[in-house]
């Protein structure tokens, strides 16, 4: 008997061996760390017209009913969970048994459904084999977190009375395999002796919500209609990737969230100032701690920087190079560039030469607008200078007439942060801008707002901050780029009485610890660019009723922000903000690896369409068709991806889950770590690296690099440094580093890079041969 046991266990084994042990169900509560088992309880019932197609599929297929409902049940918690291979319970021979469902897209409907019949009975004739016994020989850890091996419960029964099908819970419990009691996270139980499938759902009530569960029973039942209808198809083009398990109700939620339609003008970002300036000419347009110019006085310097700019040989379509500090005369720099029709490229000066080389190469400029030191250092570049705006220039300055509108037509190229280490060019639009700034029902702006310009030309937050001010009236008030501090931007907020500002997440945090008193004259504070910490921003409200605090997500690609979502009250603040929903002009689409769109609250890939999509990749056509398209058969529109895993809550709004790839975002910064070990890889003295990031948020996060280097090479970590300086931008330059004799490993034999982050240091730290 004992033989006869270890074999069956044996086979149990080799049967699940692959297939996760826990199923990780999304939902609007974090599973929380012990699970107490209490349950709610829905009706389910799928009606008469998809318990006859059921029925006459099974005949047809010459599957039993039990494996359609079955089938259904597992290809629903797949697209809810994006797991191709899962574990489900059913009832045994006296004995609850797992049955192993594998989601093969490609598969025809019939095909899938016998591959779970096929599945269920290999379980249902194993049966004997206790539970528990499957769980110990699986190592299956007892955690405490949710039931263990199978999660997820479904049980059929024609035979059973509907008059007593209550008296019995829905087998939420297997006692004998886990005498704690915990139940599943969802069990499905249905009663097929009537014309309907009636029954019940049990879900645990510390993990879903009540209108979670009721979502889930109308997507299973919409997916039991579905694969029933595509199994009656028959068609060798209906796959099982065209059963999408989506209820009308859910399609519903799916079309609130994108119903953002609004008209823009079509017109041009310097059109539309030229009527912002017309509106309000003796209004503050930009002021600096030395200059300041009215709306209309800016009107007439960007004439005449246009001017400067069409002397120098820039035609409509150029694209112009601005290298000026924060400033009256970048800002002129900017609007001038747009009124000769030109697109403009913001630049630090300050970023390794080689990393300012590959956008020249990439952008080919017509023209740059500099300093005189920026004059210096593009020389070898022989591209045309510009002198800047500076004080004088109005008095008989000659100056250029505007070029015609075009929505179409670029209004700049931001070089991204080049998480490959060769910077991409994100060509935008003037309809981009438009779109982002027009009326936006995320920021309210006009005559009398204040409007904190801080960031970088080069970094996509600027559009907001230049344009946003521009086109409504608003005044732009330019920090000086020596002030760097939170306390020193802070007593900058107060200073200049500023009433919006754009702070990345993680300088916000830095000014609401160590200034929080500065934010008390914002009416409007927006942040972005990483996880934003909510504490800071409940304390924030706490300590300023009535200020307005927008979390704002987007890619640089879709001009700068996709969605966004507003607070007001602290007391509504208990955990990490959503990202929230789309802005105008804005569509959302969260679909599965294969470009398929997904039911609300199921975890994939963010997809973002409308007036806000970059034109593509400047000078990159490989890079454009691999990101933006016409990617998906349920979405007819042009797409971007991006690369974002999201879900859409209960609530309609978008929830930010991570990275679909290895990306890591520093300091703001979005970087490929396989980009950098493969460049430290490439070094002489180098056999092998590995690069990782500290714990903590994008500004806490630091770039770690471990290398096991040649014996008897004289190379140290600071000259990989060193050498990594000449090759990569500075945000992929990590500042700590570890030697090793070799890659430390965890238990289940990944690198170990919390040890590594331990144990590493500053580049110079180390000796001739250090060890770490």
């Amino acid at each position: 008997m004992m033989e006869h046991d270890g074999h069956a266990l044996e086979s149990w084994s080799d049967r699940l061996a692959g297939a996760p042990t826990v199923l990780e169900i999304p939902s609007d509560n974090p599973r929380p760390h012990h699970h107490d088992a209490r349950s709610g309880r829905l009706p389910l019932e799928l009606s008469t017209e998809t318990a006859m197609s059921v029925r006459g599929q099974s005949q047809t297929s010459n599957t039993p009913s039990r494996a359609v409902l079955l089938a259904a049940f597992g290809l629903t918690l797949s697209r809810l969970t994006g797991a191709s291979t899962l574990l489900v319970g059913v009832a045994g021979p006296g004995n609850p048994v797992p049955v192993r469902v594998d989601v093969d897209d490609d598969l025809a409907p019939r095909e899938f459904v016998r591959g779970v019949q096929e599945s269920l009975a290999w379980s249902l004739d194993r049966g004997e084999v206790p539970f528990g016994d499957i769980v110990t020989r699986l190592g299956v850890e007892r955690s405490g977190r949710c039931h263990p091996l199978v999660q997820a419960f479904f049980g059929m029964d024609d035979r059973l009375d509907p008059e007593t099908s209550d008296a019995e819970p829905v087998a939420a419990r297997i006692e004998d395999a886990d005498p704690g009691g915990n139940g599943f996270d969802i069990a499905v139980r249905l009663d097929g002796s009537g014309q309907s499938f009636a029954g019940h759902i049990e879900y645990a009530t510390d993990l879903w919500n009540t209108g979670e569960a009721e979502r889930f029973a109308k997507d299973y039942a919409a997916a039991v209609a579905q694969l029933a209808q595509a199994m009656a198809a028959g068609s060798v083009d209906v796959t099982l990737a065209d059963v999408r398990c989506i209820s009308v109700d859910s399609q519903k939620i799916l079309d609130t969230v994108n119903d953002t339609s609004q008209d823009f003008p079509s017109s041009s970002v310097d059109e539309l100032f030229r009527i912002a300036a017309d509106r309000w000419p003796d209004v503050p347009a930009v002021r600096d701690a030395e200059s300041e110019l009215t709306y209309a006085e800016l009107a007439v310097a960007a004439a005449q920087q246009a001017h400067l700019l069409r002397a120098a040989g820039v035609r409509e379509g150029d694209t112009v190079l601005i290298g000026v500090p924060r400033s009256v005369a970048e800002t002129v720099a900017v609007l001038g560039t747009l009124w000769a029709g030109a697109a403009y490229i913001g630049v630090d000066l300050a970023q390794p030469e080689a990393h300012t080389a590959r956008i020249i190469a990439k952008a080919s400029p017509a023209a740059a607008i500099v300093t005189e030191d920026g004059a210096a250092g593009l020389a070898p570049h022989r591209i045309s200078t510009v002198s800047s705006w500076r004080r004088g220039w109005e008095a008989g300055a000659e100056s250029a007439p505007p070029v015609r509108p075009d929505p179409d037509r670029l209004a700049y190229i931001a070089f991204t942060s080049g998480s490959t280490g060769e910077p991409k060019g994100v060509a935008i639009p003037h309809r981009g801008v438009i779109r982002l700034v027009h009326d936006g029902k995320y920021l309210s702006l006009g005559p009398g707002e204040r409007f904190l310009r801080m960031a970088s030309l080069a970094f996509d937050a600027s559009t907001l901050e230049l344009w946003g001010s521009l086109l409504t009236g608003a005044t732009i008030e330019v920090c000086p780029p020596e002030l760097l501090l939170p306390n020193e931007i802070g007593a900058f907020l107060a200073e200049c009485r500023i009433t919006v500002a754009w702070l990345t997440s993680g300088l916000f945090g830095l000014v609401q610890e160590f200034a929080p008193e500065t934010l008390g004259g914002l009416r409007h504070l927006m942040t972005g660019g990483d996880v934003v910490p909510y504490e800071h921003i409940k304390n924030a409200l706490t300590e300023h009723p009535g200020l307005v605090v927008t979390n704002a997500y987007g890619p640089t690609e879709n001009t700068t922000f996709t969605t966004f979502h507003s607070v007001r009250d602290p007391a509504g603040i208990d955990g990490p903000l959503p990202i929230g929903s789309p802005v105008p002009g804005t569509r959302i689409h969260v679909l599965d690896k294969r470009a398929r769109l997904l039911m609300p609250g199921a975890v994939g890939e963010l997809y973002a369409a409308g007036e806000g999509l970059a034109a593509g990749y400047l000078n990159d056509t490989a890079e454009t068709d691999r990101t933006f398209g016409f990617f998906s058969p349920d979405v007819d529109e042009r797409l971007y991806r991006t690369g974002d895993l999201v879900r859409i809550d209960g609530a309609g709004h978008i929830r930010f889950v991570g990275r679909a790839d290895d990306q890591v975002k520093v300091r703001g910064f979005r970087i490929e770590l396989q980009a950098i070990r493969e460049a430290l890889n490439a070094q002489e003295g180098v056999e092998e690296s590995y690069v990782t990031v500290t714990d903590g948020t994008s500004m806490d996060k630091r770039l770690v690099a471990a290398v096991r280097l040649t014996p008897g090479t004289a190379v140290t970590p600071a000259d990989l440094r060193d050498r990594l300086g000449d090759l990569l931008p500075s945000y992929m330059v990590p500042p700590l580093w570890a030697v090793v004799d070799r890659m430390p490993v965890t238990a289940t034999g990944k690198v170990d890079r919390r040890r590594l982050a331990a144990v590493a240091g500053p580049a110079g730290s180390f000796a001739q041969r250090g060890r770490a």
